[in-house]
């Protein structure tokens, strides 16, 4: 494989762990350069808590989160360099294998997880999100949010920091249901996601690799 595979491209996020590694584990880097055939320029692990030893040698899986796939690869590190930044070589891939993700790789959400906002006019819509997937979501309403095809935008926060990511959404479908305890309606707006930003895509790459964990270890 001397061309780059397709879902791989300059800014694409790649989670890299080794062989020893649970799912849950391992560290994100993004795609800044490549030569075909040599090496895949990568930054130095973004976004992690705990220190990562880079050492040249090292295996690790890679893999890519793209649409309703994921792509996964053997690689290992080539040189870490430090100049003129931080950034690293790793061995160009031979070849990528993917696999289609199971649409229950949309995560349902407990309603204490999220909080979200999103602005009518002068006004807060109390809107929660059922599930979740790279491609879009399930938001819950005592109102409709618009029609098919309307756009908008809502910001998602975690219970775990202060910090908020919007979130540019399209209706595709929307349901009304009768709630169970009082005769009010309730609507499910089905939406679709576009145009989300590297932090945004590795938020909800993180929120489903965590929740799907937790409920391999409670299963």
């Amino acid at each position: 494989m001397n061309k780059l595979h397709q879902n791989l491209s300059v800014g694409t996020l790649l989670h890299l762990q080794t062989a020893a590694q649970s799912p849950d584990s391992g560290f994100d880097v993004q795609l800044i350069g490549y030569m075909p055939g040599e090496s895949l320029l990568v930054s130095q692990p973004i976004n992690n808590t705990t220190a990562v030893k880079l050492i040249a040698g090292m295996a690790y899986q890679a893999r890519i989160i793209s649409g309703d796939s994921t792509y996964a690869f053997e690689t290992e590190i080539v040189r870490v360099c430090e100049q003129p930044y931080q950034y690293m070589h790793l061995r160009f891939p031979k070849g990528v294998q993917g696999v289609t993700l199971r649409r229950a790789q949309r995560t349902q959400i407990k309603e204490s997880l999220l909080v979200l906002n999103m602005q009518d006019g002068s006004k807060t819509l109390s809107v929660t999100m059922r599930d979740i997937s790279p491609l879009g979501a399930c938001l819950v309403s005592a109102q409709p949010l618009g029609k098919t095809g309307d756009f908008f935008y809502i910001d998602v926060q975690h219970k775990s920091t202060a910090d908020s990511l919007t979130f540019p959404c399209t209706i595709r479908h929307i349901n009304k249901a009768a709630a169970r305890d009082t005769r009010k309606p309730t609507y499910y707006h089905g939406v679709e996601f576009s145009q989300l930003d590297t932090k945004a895509l590795n938020f909800i790459a993180h929120f489903i690799r965590d929740n799907v964990t937790k409920q391999r270890i409670a299963s």
